[in-house]
């Protein structure tokens, strides 16, 4: 009932207004599963893909929009998407309003196919924003309704991106998480697929794929030293956020208020409510392999990522990681947490590290997120130490946590040089991240004069050990 209730609300409140065009829609077999698609400039080889990989009683939700900076020629690359599916099949349904949205039926599987690329010439839906935040949450929206009328059975919604290679026993979600507890699954919010970029495929020359490669693995890597230093640290925020390899449990999506309307970032921002309401699960497969072209389409992520990179100088002088010692401070303060319900804060940091210089200097971190004020607050709302320790989590989430470490970063530990941090590896420096073992690799000296060939060579194998290091801490729970 309550289920029932939360979801209806979001539906009335805070969805996208979806009843003039999902009006009438209705089928006589439900969809026992649904995964949403943003599309925007996309080759139409990924509709063959999965018109081969899905099973028949899919909705595959695409979402084909454009930003604010789509040109012509990337809105009529879009568009054919649509068509390569009319081609394929045929139209079985449409909204009745606009023909903004419509039900394509495949030889192999169904698809409702949102079109939102005209927004610039007429508005489809008086809540419209352009860019992939409002993609996604207009399919999720979608999804949620139809799931609501009994048209989806299952309640959890996957979400990826057109150029995201899935693996073949994708759509198998319920076999796959039947090795947790009924209370995992049962609390369970949302599920994350492990991942891996593709360095090899999206590059038309040798040395565009090579250049490619390289900065495609150091940004791979930077997204793993993070979330392993965050699980070192013992923080409930140490997972993935990548909106292509996610599976959203119904009531969840609609308690946090869905996907918000950013041009990048929605993953971070839903997961980091999500994650407030139930348990966040990061799979240990089957793995997702992600594109790693470098673009423009997002503000940031992995193809402008790889694109910054790519435009380096000296990579391995330019780039920088996060200091070691940023994470050896968030694990302080996560063990300083639990004392600060019967004890003042400068009290909770001594009890924890002897060093009064380190104390502190997390101290003036502390400060500059205004830590007073919430642990007064959390004192006042609790009536437990544990329902203390639960509010300060609360308050102190994802985004807090990344600003804990740029402001460390900013202030005390400036990040380290590709180069220097992996010598900080080869020197057994940062204490969750192991050294590769000589077999597995043989280091050489990093050096403005390092050849191409050695530099990938050494940054792949790196990455793979840090791939390897992910890896083993899944399955991984995340809860606060």
């Amino acid at each position: 009932m309550k289920t029932t209730k939360v979801i209806s609300k979001y539906l009335a409140h805070y969805a996208e207004n979806l009843s003039p065009w999902l009006d009438g829609f209705s089928r006589n077999n439900p969809f026992q599963r649904c995964v949403v698609i943003p599309a925007f400039d996309e080759s139409t080889y990924f509709i063959d893909r999965l018109n081969n990989q899905a099973p028949d009683n899919t909705l595959i939700i695409l979402v084909l929009n454009c930003p604010k900076t789509c040109t012509p020629l990337q809105r009529s690359n879009t568009l054919k998407v649509k068509e390569h599916l009319l081609d394929l099949g045929q139209s079985i349904w449409q909204g009745s309003k606009d023909n903004a949205v419509q039900l394509i039926q495949t030889p192999s599987t169904h698809w409702l196919v949102w079109d939102i690329t005209g927004w610039n010439d007429i508005t489809p839906i008086d809540t419209f924003v352009p860019g992939v935040g409002y993609a996604r949450k207009l399919g999720m929206d979608s999804a949620l309704l139809l799931f609501s009328q009994n048209q989806i059975t299952a309640p959890f919604f996957l979400s990826t991106d057109a150029d995201a290679l899935l693996p073949n026993d994708y759509f198998e979600l319920p076999s796959l998480v039947n090795q947790y507890t009924q209370k995992e699954r049962t609390n369970c919010s949302g599920y994350i697929f492990p991942f891996q970029h593709d360095y090899l495929t999206n590059s038309p020359s040798k040395e565009e794929s090579n250049t490619t490669s390289i900065a495609a693995s150091i940004y791979e890597m930077s997204l793993r030293y993070y979330v392993l230093g965050l699980r070192w640290a013992e923080s409930p925020w140490g997972f993935h956020t990548i909106g292509s390899t996610l599976a959203i449990h119904a009531f969840h999506y609609a308690a946090n208020r869905g996907f918000p309307k950013r041009e990048a970032g929605e993953d971070f921002y839903l997961l980091n409510k999500i994650a407030k309401t139930g348990t966040v699960i990061s799979l240990k497969k089957p793995v997702i392999t992600l594109s790693d072209r470098a673009s423009h389409r997002v503000p940031f992520g992995t193809g402008p990522a790889v694109q910054r990179i790519q435009q380096l100088d000296s990579i391995v002088n330019e780039f920088r990681l996060y200091h070691p010692s940023c994470f050896e401070w968030l694990k302080l303060w996560q063990l300083a947490i639990p004392r600060l319900y019967t004890q003042p804060l400068t009290v909770s940091l001594i009890e924890v590290q002897s060093d009064v210089e380190v104390c502190e200097k997390i101290h003036g971190i502390l400060l500059a997120l205004n830590i007073e004020k919430a642990i007064n607050h959390s004192r006042k709302q609790s009536k437990s130490a544990d329902d203390f320790y639960r509010h300060m989590l609360t308050w102190f989430d994802a985004f807090k946590t990344l600003k804990f470490i740029h402001t460390a970063r900013n202030k005390y530990l400036p990040s380290l040089k590709l180069c220097e941090w992996i010598q900080a590896i080869e020197l057994s420096n940062i204490p969750f991240i192991t050294q590769p073992a000589p077999s597995q690799l043989k280091w050489i000296q990093l050096t403005e004069n390092l050849s191409q060939k050695d530099l990938q060579c050494k940054i792949n194998h790196l990455s793979q050990h840090l791939t390897a290091l992910d890896q083993s801490t899944l399955p991984h729970t995340s809860s606060i």
